[in-house]
């Protein structure tokens, strides 16, 4: 029908098509998503839209070019200098980070420190390089040595007479006094923990919270490993020469007060001399050293007298220095290495206390 004269007549009449609908979408952001902070899946649907959009050109620019800018906001910076506004974020996952290190730093620390209380130090280890001449043979291995005289065994650990002491009745004393015999040859006459390693004998010995302590520290890395509390050679590296071993030492008894406890304290600090050879190997027959001091204390407690060991230090001769793992590795004559620094010491003498904070020394002789 042709158009009437009196109307305007339009060249194009306006089509609404699909692509005029998107063109016309309102995409002013609601105060609802103005306040949406959206996450990461969001902002990587975004940025795949916004290649997307990049690469097709078009009526898809045109649809998400209003998306595309709102979203840049909360993407990864691309440009050197843009700074993201989750910056708070990342400093205070840096400050937890130096925390916690901080945290780990302290916990190795406190675990690593020296022996308290109930605990045990290794001591020194008095190594002579080169080592001096054992002197003695397979048949007398003492020969020529001072422990040549020592009481054999057991028969080196006497005990002072039982006196009624702070609270303590003679017979506490006299049952303590038993009781710290047994565990010195426990710990370092039974052949079952000298050269096979095995605790057993000496835990049974200590009271049920101090047996646990013991149990569990054994042969843990570190200063606080309760293989200190016992002598104990090393998996492969000495085997008896004799079933001999020579004690010389003391015992000293004493008044004490520990933990708001009254009861007495028992000091010991004994010789044990071994007599040891590399197994299969007899002319490596050499003595091995060593000074054993324990710190004991005896209180009553529920009716009975109860036996705590507060402390037991330890050096030894000769022996390499520096392994770290609390069992006696012993050297033998000839064994290759240069000597360490300072002047050369008695490892018979008991007038001195062990140097704990030198963990290694030359020895005048075996």
């Amino acid at each position: 029908m042709p158009p009437d004269a009196d109307e305007p007549a339009f060249d194009d009449e306006p089509v609404f098509d699909d692509d005029f609908v998107r063109s016309a979408a309102f995409t002013e952001p609601s105060a609802r998503e103005r306040a949406h902070v959206p996450g990461r899946r969001e902002r990587w649907r975004a940025r795949r839209e916004e290649r997307r959009a990049g690469m097709l050109g078009g009526g898809w620019e045109r649809g998400w070019g209003t998306r595309r800018s709102r979203w840049r906001m909360f993407a990864r910076p691309r440009a050197t200098g843009y700074q993201d506004p989750s910056h708070r974020k990342a400093v205070v996952q840096v400050i937890s980070g130096v925390l916690v290190l901080l945290l780990i730093s302290t916990a190795l620390w406190w675990w690593n420190r020296p022996g308290d209380a109930g605990g045990a130090t290794e001591g020194a280890a008095l190594l002579p390089l080169p080592a001096p001449s054992p002197g003695g043979t397979p048949t007398d291995p003492f020969a020529g040595s001072k422990a040549v005289d020592y009481p054999d065994g057991e028969a080196g650990l006497q005990m002072p007479d039982p006196k009624a002491l702070n609270g303590l009745s003679e017979a506490d004393m006299a049952l303590a006094l038993v009781q710290v015999r047994r565990l010195l040859v426990a710990a370092n006459l039974d052949p079952a923990v000298v050269f096979e390693r095995r605790p057993e004998a000496f835990a049974r010995l200590l009271e049920p919270g101090q047996r646990r302590e013991f149990e569990r520290a054994l042969d843990r890395r570190g200063p606080k490993n309760s293989r200190a509390w016992l002598t104990s050679f090393a998996a492969g590296t000495a085997e008896p020469v004799t079933k001999v071993v020579k004690v010389h030492g003391t015992v000293a008894v004493e008044k004490a007060r520990d933990q708001g406890a009254d009861g007495a304290k028992v000091r010991t600090d004994h010789l044990f001399v071994y007599a040891v050879r590399r197994p299969g190997s007899p002319s490596t027959t050499t003595r091995v050293i060593v000074r054993r001091a324990m710190e004991v204390f005896v209180h009553r407690e529920r009716g009975r007298a109860r036996v705590w060991i507060n402390r037991t230090d330890s050096s030894t001769a000769p022996m390499a220095c520096d392994l770290g793992d609390a069992f006696v590795h012993p050297t033998y004559p000839g064994t290759p290495g240069s000597a360490p620094p300072g002047k050369p010491v008695d490892p018979y003498d008991l007038s001195a206390p062990i140097q704990a904070t030198q963990p290694c020394q030359q020895v005048t002789h075996v």
